[in-house]
């Protein structure tokens, strides 16, 4: 399982270790198949979008809620799988053993500052510093703010949509 555990993978339990083993051994390759077809990603950028991907999702397996979806990449990845309704839902119930919803950012839904910080520390607390990935195709504002420390306000421009069990 190297490249797959988390960096502090120390501090995890053995539950812990058989959930990301799951979520990363997972077949999506179909929604990668769909997403090229749709011209909505490039064919070089997959391996990275299906890595960091299956680690949004693994922090969100760990119980952090809420948390963002901070690219627009990775996020078309996630948008397109949760199209894929049935094979999702199987996804989410047999890695991680509960649905992952995706509430859209609305007045109905709003996604709460901390999402961001959530992710945002999640991610370095188990993985490091984000690779480039999450970044590509952002606009510059919404760049500036990732930039900076301090996650406790929105940022410029909203997030599609956060995670949280169902």
């Amino acid at each position: 399982m190297d490249g797959l555990m988390p960096e502090n993978s120390i501090n995890l339990s053995e539950q812990e270790r058989r959930t990301i083993k799951r979520i990363f051994e997972y077949d999506i390759s179909f929604v990668y198949e769909r997403l090229l077809a749709d011209k909505a990603i490039e064919k070089e950028d997959i391996p990275q979008l299906n890595h960091e991907f299956r680690k949004f999702i693994t922090l969100a397996g760990l119980g952090i809620y809420p948390i963002a979806m901070i690219s627009p990449l990775i996020d078309e990845v996630w948008h397109q799988f949760i199209l894929f309704t049935k094979h999702y839902k199987e996804f989410c119930l047999s890695t991680v053993g509960h649905f992952i919803g995706h509430m859209p950012d609305t007045s109905l839904t709003p996604i709460p500052p901390v999402a961001g910080k959530n992710f945002m520390s999640g991610y370095m607390k188990y993985f490091g510093e984000l690779p480039p990935i999450w970044f590509k195709n952002m606009d510059q504002a919404s760049l500036n703010y990732y930039a900076q420390a301090d996650f406790t306000y929105a940022p410029p421009k909203r997030w599609s949509g956060f995670a949280g069990p169902e």
